[in-house]
């Protein structure tokens, strides 16, 4: 029987304040990275109405001994079980319980709880690696006030991190140095940290807005210490920026950040000692592209935020997770629009909601916001909980104004202060500061699937309008809210007329009032700039399309109307089994962007031509084969069309300066779109352009485009482009990562290029970004892992295999990018089920693998 079998099901409607809690903690750790031995001493309280056994949660652990107000407690009075550890007769309603246990952090592969990570150990316990650590209440409803000592040899652990404030060091062992370090603020285990090794630390400090001096420490390992300035700025603007937005200062006297090489997510906000993946903190010019940038601002300003949108306030239970999560990405995404450009950041996260979060809505790991049930919580850290959950939050502004939704966040997180809520407290918030409910809203948090609204049209003789019906066919019983930005034109492109609807349950209706009483359509942009996350059905005409390609005022939604006029030449071209004629309008509208005045950012972004996949996610046609074709043949006609436009627009750009303002960015961007197109040329003639840039460049965003493009279009200069940037990058392991992943990234047959590459010296299988570089980026490479024989799906089933014993978190991860077969075309479905039966008939399953395989199983 295999593990995840085992596992209990959570359900929400079981969901009961825990009996007991642990208000106060003192713990100490005695580290070694083959044997460290952790003691907890705890305060235990009685949380419901009559003295009942106690539970403490406990993984992997080696338990040594049990103690309850100092005396030692008869093993015939508990248990210890594979989950944890049951004390039979808890002496009263107060008392102190003294636990103690043995953990291997160098063995722990699955970077959960305490872990070795290169010259450091470290701790990860979102969301319940704590009990990995030590026995203990591991609950997010369980809040506690943390004092812990860390004791350790200062020649292997000459740093040694906690939450909150450093209290006193000393030595009071010969060979030994102890730490301790207390947290005045209570949280829940899943926010505790430990950091300890050979680190190098680097200073700067912010004075918030009422005159306190806030230090600040970015910890790295040897060599990265240069890699930090742009983290210490992308801080303190995010520190600002939630003073001047919200009114929040921080709260503590110091905050700190840790690189950490080996880590399962991006990061994570524990209390004052934020660990990070690597990847997402070290950056410099020469090293990092303008898209890391942004991710690292955009990251830091996230994790930063939580300090009161997730560890003042947290959750109540897991099930609410987004309560945190979708609220931060709102956060972080609102600071980010306000760092940059609104209108990129917002295409940006459209395209990510379309390209990812929509398919989760349609296949089988879709779940509502606030999930029904887990097994393992780790299949929950979801594109639906964050991304989708960010554009309810997202909704919510909409409909009660910026203004008092800042008002509501106030009321929130002054209410609910030092305790664990759910989402209705943040709504119930929301709606004081209204002034109102929001009918319908609850109902985004229970149902999944993305709403599908339907638009008709009519002509009204008696009042002489056009009135357009927009309907929610999704098949549902839970009605929603939904705001509707929307805006007409005339024929020409002359705006007519503009407003905001909320609409409240399954239709409404606009209506707009042509010029003159003429009977004319008006032209109109329905949910612009997404206003609110569906996927919008309309009888428009691909001359209607174009008209607000080139007319909308609103940046984001012309892009997205250029994108539509492309999805409907792709449509028809499939249909017909040939190129459509109607590709001459796709022409005319980039012919009209080169005369117009936008940031050159915005404009690279409306040049860039839709990816495979994002064209077949919109069409809902998977046939990578025939769509890639017909995308080629298009991407070569613009560039023959265009080739001079293209030229001129290098040629302008083409001196950058490798800083990270948002004219350079432009620059770099529009530089490097340029050269896509060029690349494409039938002559091929620019290929020594790209290896020049390569070969030149001053900044990364340069450098990587080019390999990019010339591992893309299969030039003859690829293997020089592979080799000159690995002989250049070969010691910096996070732009190894880039390297990797570019070669398997597109195209197709990238089977033998993977297996090679996991062969290389500098891949490593325990790590998880060397991992998501290689095996999760050609499993989003539909071209060769649905490739039509199986030989995708086999190479990643095994590997997922593998993995199960070494991260189970990255091996689900990895398996849910198989969720997408039961669409394909042919014998992949059955291969599919085949490959991932011999996955689910693993001995040593774990619940996390377990728990996705299965519903992917039943999805085929």
């Amino acid at each position: 029987m295999t593990s995840s079998s085992l596992s209990p099901v959570h359900k929400i409607e079981d969901y009961s304040p825990n009996l007991w809690l642990t208000p106060k903690v003192h713990l100490r750790f005695d580290l070694d990275p083959h044997l460290t031995v952790v003691r907890a001493d705890y305060e235990v309280r009685l949380n419901g109405e009559k003295i009942s056994p106690l539970f403490l949660h406990g993984e992997n652990l080696e338990f040594l001994s049990l103690r309850v107000n100092g005396q030692v407690v008869d093993p015939t009075e508990y248990t210890i079980s594979e989950f944890g550890l049951e004390f039979f007769h808890p002496p009263s309603e107060v008392f102190q319980l003294t636990v103690e246990n043995r953990i291997c952090p160098n063995q722990n592969t699955s970077l959960e709880g305490l872990y070795q990570s290169g010259a450091m150990l470290c701790t990860q316990n979102e969301p319940e690696g704590f009990r990995k650590i030590v026995y203990s209440i591991d609950r997010p409803d369980n809040m506690m006030q943390f004092s812990v000592i860390i004791s350790g040899d200062p020649s292997y652990f000459p740093v040694m991190l906690s939450n909150g404030n450093l209290i006193s060091e000393s030595t009071p062992v010969e060979g030994k140095r102890e730490v301790l370090w207390e947290d005045p603020y209570p949280k829940p285990s899943y926010l505790f940290a430990l950091v300890a090794g050979d680190l190098i630390e680097t200073k700067d400090e912010f004075i918030t807005q009422s005159g306190k001096k806030v230090s600040l420490k970015i910890f790295v390992e040897k060599g990265n210490e240069e890699k930090v300035s742009f983290a210490f700025e992308s801080l303190k603007h995010a520190m600002k920026w939630d003073e001047e937005t919200f009114g929040l200062e921080y709260d503590l006297d110091l905050f700190m950040i840790v690189a950490v090489e080996d880590f399962n997510m991006g990061a994570m906000e524990n209390k004052g000692l934020n660990l990070f993946n690597a990847k997402l903190v070290l950056a410099d010019k020469k090293s990092a592209t303008d898209e890391t940038f942004e991710s690292i601002m955009a990251v830091i300003g996230h994790e930063y935020f939580h300090n009161w949108t997730g560890n003042r306030v947290t959750l109540r239970n897991w099930f609410n997770l987004t309560l945190k999560e979708g609220l931060t990405v709102f956060r972080d995404q609102w600071f980010t629009e306000d760092m940059t450009d609104p209108a990129v950041k917002r295409i940006k996260d459209i395209l990510f909601l379309k390209e990812h979060q929509f398919p989760e809505d349609q296949g089988p790991m879709s779940h509502p916001i606030v999930p029904k049930s887990y097994t393992e919580m780790n299949n929950f850290y979801t594109v639906t909980v964050y991304e989708k959950g960010a554009e309810v939050i997202r909704l919510v502004s909409e409909i009660i104004g910026r203004e008092n939704f800042k008002k509501g966040l106030a009321d929130y997180l002054t209410r609910y202060d030092g305790q664990g809520v759910t989402f209705e407290e943040f709504v119930s918030s929301m709606e004081h500061a209204y002034g109102k409910q929001i009918p319908l809203l609850r109902n985004w948090y229970h149902r999944s699937g993305t709403p599908e609204i339907q638009v008709k049209q009519s002509f009204d003789e008696k009042t002489e309008e056009w009135v357009f019906d927009l309907a929610d066919n999704s098949n549902d019983a839970m009605p929603l809210v939904f705001v509707n930005s929307y805006a007409a034109f005339d024929p020409l492109g002359n705006l007519l007329q503009e407003g905001k609807r909320i609409q409240e349950g399954k239709s409404d209706e606009v209506r707009i009032k042509t010029s003159f009483g003429s009977k004319t359509k008006p032209i109109v942009s329905f949910f612009r700039g997404l206003s609110s996350p569906v996927v919008l059905k309309s009888e428009m005409t691909k001359e209607e399309i174009r008209i607000l390609a080139e007319h909308e005022p609103d940046g984001v939604s012309r892009f997205f109307s250029f994108q539509n006029l492309i999805f409907f030449w792709m449509s028809e071209s499939l249909e017909l089994g040939r190129s459509s004629e109607s590709f001459s309008e796709i022409l005319n509208t980039i012919q009209s962007s080169f005369k117009k005045d936008w940031e050159k950012t915005y404009f690279s972004f409306y040049l860039t031509f839709p990816s495979l996949t994002q064209i077949s996610e919109n069409l809902q046609s998977f046939e990578y084969l025939k769509i890639e074709s017909l995308r080629k043949e298009a991407i070569t006609r613009i560039s023959q069309e265009f080739i001079k436009e293209f030229q001129f627009l290098y040629e302008e750009n083409r001196k950058t300066i490798p800083i990270q303002t948002k004219e350079e960015i432009g620059k770099r961007r529009l530089k490097n779109t340029s050269l896509f197109y060029l690349l494409h040329n039938p002559t091929k003639s620019f290929e020594a352009l790209a290896i020049s840039q390569q070969r030149e460049a001053k900044h990364m965003s340069e450098e990587i485009s080019a390999l990019r493009y010339l591992i893309e279009i299969g030039s003859k200069e690829k293997e020089n482009a592979v080799s000159i940037f690995y002989e250049k990058w070969k010691q910096d392991a996070l732009v190894l990562d880039v390297w990797f992943a570019s070669q398997v990234a597109t195209g197709e047959n990238k089977k033998q290029d993977l297996e090679v590459l996991e062969k290389h010296s500098k891949f490593n299988l325990k790590n998880p970004n060397k991992v998501r570089s290689l095996f999760f980026s050609f499993a989003r490479n539909p071209l060769s892992f649905h490739e039509i024989q199986g030989t995708g799906y086999r190479l990643i089933a095994e590997r997922i295999k593998q993995l199960n014993g070494i991260n189970p978190q990255i091996a689900a991860g990895l398996a849910k990018l198989f969720s997408s077969v039961s669409k394909q075309k042919g014998d992949l479905p059955k291969i599919a089920k085949r490959e991932l039966e011999t996955i689910q008939n693993l001995p040593n399953l774990s619940k996390d693998l377990g728990e996705v395989v299965g519903k992917i199983i039943k999805s085929i």
